[in-house]
């Protein structure tokens, strides 16, 4: 049967490559900066969540619930739906329980079935096939091993397919065609993106873009009541054009987003992490299957010839196989589940969490400041103490106007709903998303972020560095031999030549995919290797031991057994006793393992993948006979003999994140020291003290300067005198605008009644730019003054966490 990620009918089902490269234990990076003292690891903080991978719907909404904002709605679009979320969950257990109800009737008849033979239908012809797609489906969904039986096993089933078990099908158009016609294709029907008309519609729907528009309306309205059409519709109409700008803004930020993510998930699809169909196992060792997915429970199923259906949807835990693809698409259960829902674009990562932790902090003292703020003006207001522009009191008890209070009341209330939309920085998550997506796409378009195109850069046979590495005239021809056995057999990729002599293709894991185009680029002929030799034992990489090995034998001959062996090239080099030479002399490996060591390290400073070959040879008298005790068998590792060191070149990001400064960061190229800097723990706290100390700096600064202007700012401009005291005033409150934002220079000069501000003279403006300007020489102060390395947050949260651990314990 044909299939999107497999040319030829059959899929090769290899475990998630894990660790191949240097084994520099990394863990104490994790506990570089952890503290001895216990109260420090915040096991109830509602933010840190330890595995965000398929995290529980509990947690997530612990964390969701932790953040008190008023507009959750638009801090949260970033994030998964967790209603949907649920419904998708809710659908997947109905499909598991259907497949479970099917699996145990047939329990029942199982003890009959073997007493009578298996009641199993006579296949019916299906165009130019021996076998119709309802039998296939159900002999997969319901493992009927007495249907596969009836077939006779595998290869039975393969010859109703027209299959090829060890080449697989033709794949020519006309016989992709019809297996298309007769079972299906590998897709399942997807659901279109929402249009740009309905995020314009979710972006205004928030409670306080919604309470904008309110004031803006009354704003509006009062003041072409009080000042004219002509002047009143300023401060109304400049709130409708910010919140329009807002929604506008929103709208088409998640959007581009939705579309981004539509891309990102056609690319993850041609990453096989999952059994891409139904099958039937041809063959395997040691096959380890995940079926959480489908069946709900956590066991570890084996596959053999006793069990050997795989389901499309489960992740291999471990081991190798390959399978005769049975069932694609929509008839299959992960197909049928696919198509009825649709799909997540909104996992959370470990630091989306984190940042919207920060996020919410910032909102809660947003909120508590906007409250504050209400309160202040409202009581200065009804309390006689604040004055028009002109100098005018507001409000004077008994005199002013129902109308003219209710609107000087409508701005207060409207500058309070202004810091909270201000303070909550709900782009924050976004940032990261905007940056990670803009440096891809860049990393993509200059060729930096490449995985499926790594390349062996450097090769050691022998002493002799290759140069370069894949110049096989350097090497004898028996080493070249080796090289290629031991590629070849010891991979879980494949090699596949077109007929019509186009590009050689080759697939498997990045590590797979770099040491077969060495070795295809040294003359292998991965099919002709392949057919000379058959396979006697494998032991799969392992991520413990990071190395996997295989055992091979001539197939026309009683030849020595060959026991190959790759994987993290320390440990290969630990367990070899010899090496051979460019010219394929057998060497002793004593005297110069400290020479292959500062090869390893050397490489690996250099940031590359080290991986070494090396094998051995076994008496095959030595070798169990049967299925059993072979299965069983623990492949010899001593005593080996290096081939190669190889280093495949890998690519290191070490990106910076900033809020607004994320996505101007993310376009400047990287530098050498970036290489050097190292991971941050995921207990971390994203704000450091450094940062701490450059915002707190900054921030009195900017607070002294404000808050002079404010009060103090008549005076020391010479405008208290000024016979025109509103215009005094608003020069004022233009400088103070203009004081820390610079590039205005559109807004005051010619946008100054929407604005409420004034056109600054040349004084004025230099005042602004020297205010702005002083701060560049307080932060490079300001970075001379130590900070401890105990993170600020501890200070303030120990006390609490002491509490509460004392509260639990006496509970």
């Amino acid at each position: 049967m044909s299939s999107t990620s497999s040319g030829n009918g059959l899929l090769n089902l290899e475990d998630v490559e894990a660790g191949a490269g240097p084994s520099k234990d990394n863990d104490h990076l994790d506990n570089e900066n952890r503290h001895d003292d216990d109260d420090d690891a915040d096991t109830s903080d509602p933010f840190d969540v330890p595995h965000t991978k398929n995290a529980p719907l509990e947690i997530l909404k612990r964390w969701r619930q932790a953040a008190l904002v008023l507009n959750a709605s638009r801090r949260f679009r970033y994030t998964l739906d967790l209603r949907k979320e649920e419904e998708k969950e809710r659908r997947k257990r109905m499909i598991r329980a259907h497949a479970q109800v099917i699996r145990a009737a047939l329990l029942f008849k199982l003890a009959g079935e073997k007493q009578i033979g298996p009641p199993v239908a006579l296949p019916i012809a299906v165009g130019e096939y021996n076998i119709g797609l309802e039998q296939l489906a159900s002999m997969t969904r319901d493992h009927k091993l007495s249907a596969l039986q009836q077939y006779s096993g595998v290869e039975g089933l393969s010859e109703l397919l027209k299959t090829d078990l060890q080449t697989g099908i033709s794949g020519d158009d006309a016989d992709l065609l019809n297996r298309r016609n007769a079972f299906g294709s590998n897709t399942y029907p997807r659901k279109k993106g929402r249009s740009f008309w309905r995020f314009l519609w979710e972006a205004w729907q928030d409670l306080t873009l919604i309470i904008l528009i309110i004031s803006a309306g009354v704003s509006l309205g009062l003041g072409i009541k009080t000042e004219g059409l002509k002047e009143g519709w300023y401060d109304g109409g400049s709130i409708f054009f910010a919140v329009f700008i807002v929604i506008v803004v929103t709208a088409t930020s998640d959007y581009r987003q939705s579309l981004q993510f539509q891309n990102l998930n056609e690319e993850k699809r041609n990453i096989q992490l999952e059994v891409p169909a139904d099958g039937v196992l041809i063959t395997g060792h040691s096959l380890a299957i995940d079926e959480s997915s489908m069946t709900g429970e956590s066991k570890i199923v084996h596959k053999d010839q006793k069990e050997p259906f795989l389901m499309a949807g489960c992740k291999v835990a471990d081991g190798v196989g390959t399978m005769l693809v049975t069932g694609v698409g929509i008839n299959t259960e992960w197909g049928l589940l696919m198509a009825s829902i649709s799909e997540d674009t909104g996992e959370e990562t470990p630091l989306q969490v984190r940042l919207n932790g920060v996020a919410t902090f910032i909102g809660v003292v947003g909120l508590v400041v906007a409250v504050s703020v209400l309160l202040v003006l409202l009581v200065r207001y009804f309390t006689g103490n604040t004055e028009d522009p002109d100098g005018t009191t507001q409000f004077i008890k008994g005199t002013t106007k129902f109308d003219d209070a209710f609107n000087d009341v409508v701005k207060i209330f409207t500058i309070a709903v202004t810091i909270v939309v201000v303070a909550v920085p709900e782009g924050l998550p976004l940032a990261v998303t905007l940056t990670l997506a803009y440096s891809m796409r860049k990393m993509m378009a200059d060729k930096a972020l490449a995985i499926s195109q790594m390349t062996v850069v450097e090769a050691y046979v022998g002493k002799k560095k290759i140069n370069p590495p894949a110049d096989s005239s350097q090497l004898h021809s028996s080493v070249v031999s080796l090289l290629n056995e031991g590629v070849a057999m010891n991979s879980t990729g494949n090699v596949f030549v077109p007929k019509d002599g186009g590009d050689v293709e080759i697939s498997g894991s990045p590590t797979e995919k770099a040491i077969l185009s060495w070795a295809v680029k040294l003359g292998m002929k991965f099919d002709v290797v392949r057919s000379a030799f058959k396979v006697l034992h494998v032991f799969p990489f392992n991520s413990e031991k990071k190395r996997g090995g295989v055992a091979v034998q001539q197939s026309d001959s009683d030849s020595e057994v060959h026991i190959h062996w790759k994987g993290a090239a320390e440990m290969v080099l630990a367990s070899c006793s010899g090496y051979l030479d460019k010219d394929g002399c057998l060497q002793s490996i004593d005297e110069e393992k400290e020479f292959f060591k500062a090869a390893i390290d050397e490489m690996a400073a250099s940031s590359l993948r080290c991986v070494a070959l090396a094998y051995r040879l076994f008496e095959k008298e030595k070798i169990p006979t049967d299925q059993e005790s072979l299965s069983g068998w623990i492949l010899p590792e001593d005593s080996l003999v290096l081939l190669a060191i190889v280093g495949i070149k890998l690519l290191w990001v070490n990106l910076i994140m900033d809020t607004l400064g994320a996505l101007a960061l993310a376009t400047e190229p990287p530098t050498d020291n970036l290489m050097h800097r190292s991971p941050v723990g995921r207990r971390e706290p994203l704000i450091t003290n450094i940062m701490w100390r450059n915002l707190l700096i900054q921030a009195l600064y900017q607070v002294t300067v404000l808050l002079t202007l404010n009060f103090l700012g008549l005076s020391i401009l010479h405008l208290k005198d000024d016979s025109d005291r509103k215009h005094a005033v608003q020069v004022k409150n233009t400088l103070i605008f203009n004081a820390f934002v610079m590039c205005q220079i559109i807004i005051i000069e010619f946008l100054g009644n929407f604005t409420s501000t004034v056109r600054l003279n040349w004084r004025l403006w230099l005042v602004s730019l020297g205010i702005g300007i002083f701060s560049w020489p307080l932060a490079i102060v300001g970075k001379l003054i130590p900070v401890p390395k105990t993170p600020a947050a501890a200070y303030f949260t120990r006390p609490f966490k002491r509490y509460r651990r004392s509260r639990n314990a006496s509970s």
